[in-house]
C-alpha cells in the first residue's frame, strides 16, 4: 500500500553538474595534504607555553587521520597510510597506532562555524550501534538487547549541515539535550530564529524557553493537546493547528524543513560512516560517535569550498 504524498510535487532544483564536481572534492579530501606547508610553524605555535613533552605531530595531521578514523580505519591500518605518505608524498614523519589512538580520542571536536548569524534549526535524536564494547555495556547498565547510544544532533535547516551534538550511554530527555545545546549556540553568539522539531520535543519546559529567547518554535504538538496548558507559545501553535488542521499549519510554518535539518543529516552521515561503533569504552564511544558527524560536515564544507 503506497501513501499519498501531500503538498506541493517536488521540483528538482540542484544543479547536478555542480554538485557532482562537490562529491569529486570531497573525495580529494580523504588525501589533502595542503597543512603540510606549515608543519613546523603550527607546531610551534602548538608548544608555545606547553609544560611537558612537546607535541610532535600537528594538529592538522591528527584531524586528517580523525578523518579515516571516522570512515572506519583501524588506528593500525591509519599508522600504516600514514607511514605510506611519508614515503610518497614526503610528510616529514609518521605517528604509531598508539599515539594517534591517544590524540583522536583526545581531539576536541568543534563544528564549522555557521555559514549564517541568524539560524534555522532542527533538533531530533537518532541512535548508533555499539558493536565492541556492547556486552560491557550490557553488564553494567543491565541492557538485555543490542545496545544503540543516543545522538541528538542540532542541524542548519538552511544550510543541511551538523551544528553541534550530544552523545549519550543512557538516553536522556530529547528536549533537555536541544535546550543545553541551544544555549551553547547562544552564548556563542549566532541568533536563532526559529526551531523545528518532531512531537518528541513537545514538552512545555521548551516552549517556554524558546519564548524567553525569541525563538519561534515549530513543534508538532500532541494531537491531543490542550489549548490551555501552562505555555503562551504552546497554546498558540495549538490553537492555530486545531483550527487549520495540520497538514495546513505545517505548510504555513515551514515544518517540512525540518527533514533536511535532522533526517537528511542522519542519512548523509551514516551513509558515508556507518552507524557501528567499534570503540570499548564509554569515553571512546562517545568521541567515535561525534566523530562521524564532525567528519561529515568537514567533508561536505571541503565539497563546496
Amino acid at each position: 500500500m503506497t501513501t499519498k504524498r501531500w503538498g506541493e510535487p517536488h521540483k528538482d532544483t540542484r544543479d547536478w553538474q555542480v554538485y557532482n564536481e562537490q562529491l569529486v572534492q570531497r573525495g580529494e579530501y580523504w588525501l589533502d595534504l595542503a597543512w603540510v606547508k606549515s608543519w613546523d610553524a603550527e607546531l610551534e605555535a602548538m608548544n608555545a607555553g606547553k609544560n611537558g613533552r612537546p607535541y610532535q605531530f600537528p594538529k592538522s595531521m591528527i584531524e586528517l587521520q580523525a578523518l579515516w578514523r571516522a570512515k572506519g580505519y583501524d588506528y593500525r591500518g591509519i599508522e600504516g597510510i600514514t607511514r605510506s605518505l611519508v614515503e610518497k608524498a614526503q610528510l616529514p614523519a609518521y605517528d604509531d597506532y598508539s599515539t594517534v589512538n591517544r590524540r583522536v580520542n583526545k581531539l576536541r571536536l568543534t563544528f564549522l562555524p555557521p555559514k549564517d548569524h541568524h539560524l534555522v534549526i532542527g533538533s531530533d535524536g537518532t541512535g548508533m550501534q555499539v558493536i565492541s564494547g556492547g556486552e560491557y555495556l550490557r553488564e553494567k547498565y543491565g541492557k538485555k538487547k543490542r545496545v544503540w547510544l543516543q545522538v541528538i544532533v542540532l542541524g542548519d535547516a538552511k544550510h543541511h549541515e551538523p551544528l553541534s551534538v550530544e552523545v549519550n550511554i543512557i538516553h536522556e530527555s530529547e528536549p533537555k539535550s536541544t535546550e543545553r545545546q541551544l544555549v551553547e549556540l547562544l552564548l556563542a553568539g549566532y541568533t536563532i530564529e526559529a526551531l523545528l522539531g518532531d512531537g518528541g520535543l513537545d514538552q512545555l519546559s521548551l516552549w517556554n524557553f524558546c519564548d524567553e529567547q525569541d525563538i519561534k518554535p515549530i513543534i508538532k504538538p500532541d494531537k491531543n493537546a490542550r489549548e490551555d496548558a501552562d505555555s503562551t507559545a504552546r497554546n498558540r501553535a495549538v490553537k492555530e493547528r486545531n483550527k487549520k488542521g495540520y497538514k495546513k499549519w505545517a505548510k504555513h510554518h515551514g515544518y517540512g524543513f525540518r527533514w533536511p535539518a535532522t533526517e537528511g543529516i542522519y542519512g548523509a552521515t551514516k551513509t558515508i560512516f556507518g552507524e557501528e561503533l567499534r570503540a570499548r569504552s564509554e569515553q571512546g564511544l562517545q568521541q567515535e560517535a561525534r566523530l562521524k558527524f564532525w567528519a561529515y560536515q568537514r567533508l561536505k564544507r571541503a565539497g563546496e569550498a
